[in-house]
């Protein structure tokens, strides 16, 4: 069987002039909710440093005691919830966080070295000057797609027990000691950049490869001493709870949360009520999520800080759609793509292309 080429953007990118619709606000509310808060963005971002912190001890703790099954559950959980740096390291790159530029900054580079494998810099460039500008449409849009969801028993056994990232540990091991910006989580498909990464760096400022080049610097030379240090202070187990964490832990908060943004959604259309899709998830997983889960009305307004969004959305909860807990409308996404596209292989015929399928 025959599939149409990838898409590639370094010859066949297109710039378009999207009018885009959005509800209806006073400038006078939205000054309000786009306002900043070094309080709020300091108990968000201090608040997930601080889970982490607990979920390490935990392993660390069982470790030293040789308590090996509960070392075992402790990582399982520190690695599930320190993959929601990439989620964090997103609403850091719209400088949206705190009121005060230097935390942000500050907290960019901390998160950055902490989740060596996603240089902040590189998402930015793409997801800012791309993925918001162009949202979905192909052709412009290089970062995501009307994306397809297909549940299986197979799928929920991946999510749940698939904790260990061997190839992508190795990838981006590679990437770390060549100094190729790392991209894993949002891209990552290999040891060198692909088209998309090759093109955002082609096209962006000197200012902004410099960031990328000294953000890649910063992991080498960072976890290289760390390492060292732990490794000759006898404190081994140091480097699995920080420089190993990105490589471990299960995949199903990223499913229950993320699936939502733009799965089934319409391609090439100007109202983002139509091109992305919320959710409606605990507290305790929107905190671990950045709140993104309000996802519509985050492309509609990317000026709104994450903690921000819950009452904004209340606010114009008239002029959006209705809402469904992640679950159900998991179930629900499953249903409309096997109704929409037939099958995953019409999908990625039709779409993933624009992924680099």
């Amino acid at each position: 069987m025959t599939h149409p080429e990838a898409w590639n953007p370094l010859t066949d990118w297109k710039s378009v002039d999207v009018r885009w619709i959005k509800v209806n606000i006073s400038p006078e509310d939205l000054r309000r909710f786009t306002r900043r808060s070094d309080f709020k963005g300091l108990c968000q971002s201090l608040g997930f440093l601080l889970l982490l912190a607990a979920t390490g001890t935990a392993a660390y703790s069982a470790f030293t005691h040789s308590h090996w099954i509960w070392m075992i559950v402790a990582l399982y959980f520190h690695g599930t919830f320190y993959m929601r740096f990439g989620d964090a390291l997103h609403e850091l790159s719209h400088n949206t966080v705190f009121a005060s530029r230097w935390l942000n900054v500050g907290m960019t580079a901390l998160y950055g070295w902490l989740f060596w494998p996603w240089n902040p810099h590189l998402y930015r460039i793409s997801h800012q000057g791309y993925h918001h500008r162009y949202t979905l449409h192909q052709g412009s849009d290089g970062e995501d797609t009307p994306n397809y969801v297909e549940l299986s028993p197979r799928l929920v056994i991946d999510l749940f027990f698939r904790v260990i990232q061997v190839k992508e540990l190795f990838r981006n091991l590679v990437r770390l000691f060549t100094l190729t910006p790392t991209s894993k989580g949002w891209r990552g498909r290999g040891i060198r950049p692909d088209t998309w990464e090759q093109f955002i760096l082609r096209n962006a400022s000197e200012k902004d490869r410099r960031q990328v080049r000294r953000a890649a610097v910063a992991a080498l030379v960072g976890h290289v001493l760390f390492v060292a240090v732990c490794l000759y202070r006898g404190l081994w187990f140091l480097p699995v709870l920080v420089t190993l964490a990105p490589f471990y832990g299960a995949g199903f908060l990223s499913f229950i949360a993320v699936v939502h943004q733009h799965s089934a959604c319409e391609p090439n259309h100007p109202d983002f009520r139509v091109s992305c899709g919320d959710a409606i998830l605990d507290p305790f997983s929107s905190f671990l999520y950045w709140h993104m889960e309000y996802h519509i009305e985050h492309h509609m307004f990317a000026a709104i800080p994450c903690y921000n969004l819950r009452k904004f959305s209340r606010f114009v909860a008239d002029q959006l759609p209705p809402k469904e807990p992640a679950l159900p409308r998991l179930l629900k996404l499953h249903k409309v793509c096997r109704e929409k596209y037939g099958s995953w292989q019409n999908w990625r015929d039709q779409f993933g292309r624009y992924k680099g399928f």
